[in-house]
């Protein structure tokens, strides 16, 4: 009865329509933005870091985005978010030519709209976009969501807010799956813009040049990984030089370009990026799809508290990491999670079969019980004869099994 998770390694690239001018000399590439973990309770955050935003505020804006997007509002929730500021950065350190910022602004502005189109779109049909809360990180207001599929995978999204006059906006966008700032993502179709111009490349030196090839190479494996091309996408990794290869971004590629039904080559790209990258925000989502594969209980417990500390927490994160423990048959690990929790009231039939698959390794024939008629009167679910399904047989031998029949 347990699902598996599966990853998101969603990156969301867009094609823009850029308008170039001239370049200037570029400045010292700045530091790519790195998503601290969420504040504890009792936290002590200097005042300076607080901001004026109230948890309340955060919440309301937090609903509004979500609520949009869920809608189709593609207009309104494209207001909520200061997208000026976004590409601002993107181009920070790449060049600083007035005629080119503004020109890769113009053009990429609409594209913008087709990002959250892209969100959207996800949850017109059986995906889900929801805020899963607020949370602080060195004092500053962020919110996160959760974004599932309608293939079921799953990946969160973190805004960082501010206050713009009288309103709230979103200032940037962390997305969990890549472990960077959107910002830092768009950094590639700057690069890829600049490479037309050659007039800017070519007076271009030193640290600057080398980030213009970086990108280059970058977007050659994304743009076959977005046409579906994994066989081309994992030939011109191959041909990265070994540094390249230990990049983030070439390496999150590979991952995507690796078929997840060859377990060995799965399991071998997935390692080696947690072993490069540690302590990254995407390690969470990565490493959980390492640990049910590879069956592995400690590195899932590992997941389960990095992507908790990331987001805050999550109950539908909790009752999916609790089922796949109860798949591996560590079911002590599986009760620990869901002893406190009650999903009674809750309006997620996946919730509920989470827990239905821990109750049943558990032999908590009541809460089997509650959670079968949940999914049946609540959210339609339709079964045939327990007794011939796998992982009821226990159950079906109960006094509660009967009161199930009787109905």
């Amino acid at each position: 009865m347990a699902r598996c998770y599966k990853c998101c390694s969603s990156l969301l690239f867009l094609s823009f329509v850029v308008a170039l001018g001239c370049d200037n000399s570029a400045t010292p590439l700045p530091k790519k933005s790195v998503l601290a973990q969420a504040d504890k309770e009792d936290a002590s955050v200097p005042a300076a870091s607080q901001s004026d935003i109230t948890d309340e505020e955060s919440g309301a804006f937090g609903l509004q985005w979500a609520k949009s997007l869920s809608e189709g509002d593609v207009p309104t929730a494209s207001q909520l978010i200061d997208w000026d500021g976004i590409l601002d950065r993107s181009m920070d350190g790449l060049t600083d030519d007035p005629k080119f910022r503004s020109g890769f602004k113009r053009g990429a502005t609409p594209a913008l709209g087709q990002l959250v189109r892209q969100i959207a779109k996800v949850t017109q049909g059986t995906g889900t976009y929801e805020l899963v809360g607020v949370v602080r990180r060195n004092g500053e207001p962020h919110v996160v969501h959760r974004l599932i599929d309608d293939q079921g995978a799953m990946n969160y999204h973190d805004l960082h807010l501010r206050r713009d006059g009288t309103r709230i906006v979103g200032d940037e966008l962390f997305i969990a799956a890549s472990g960077e700032a959107f910002s830092d993502t768009l950094r590639g179709l700057v690069g890829t813009a600049l490479q037309s111009q050659r007039s800017i490349v070519d007076r271009i030196s030193g640290q600057s040049a080398n980030e213009l090839k970086r990108l280059e190479n970058q977007m050659a494996i994304s743009r076959a990984v977005q046409a579906g091309n994994k066989a081309e996408a994992l030939r011109l990794y191959g041909l990265l030089t070994p540094d390249l290869k230990k990049q983030k971004i070439p390496m999150l590629y590979r991952i995507m370009a690796t078929d997840v039904e060859d377990e060995a080559a799965y399991s071998t790209a997935v390692n080696e990026y947690i072993r490069q990258f540690p302590e990254d925000a995407s390690v969470g989502l990565i490493s959980i799809d390492a640990a049910v594969m590879g069956k592995n209980p400690e590195l899932l417990a590992k997941a389960h508290k990095a992507l908790t500390g990331w987001t805050g927490g999550d109950e539908l994160l909790d009752m999916m990491i609790a089922a796949n423990f109860a798949a591996m048959d560590e079911v002590e690990m599986a009760k620990e999670i869901v002893k406190d929790v009650d999903v009674s009231d809750s309006k997620d039939a996946n919730i509920h079969d989470y827990r239905l698959a821990v109750a049943l390794a558990a032999d908590e024939h009541a809460e089997t019980l509650a959670r079968l008629r949940s999914l049946r009167d609540d959210f339609g679910y339709e079964f045939t004869d327990l007794r011939q399904a796998e992982g009821f047989e226990r159950f079906a031998a109960s006094s509660e099994f009967q009161e199930w029949l009787a109905e």
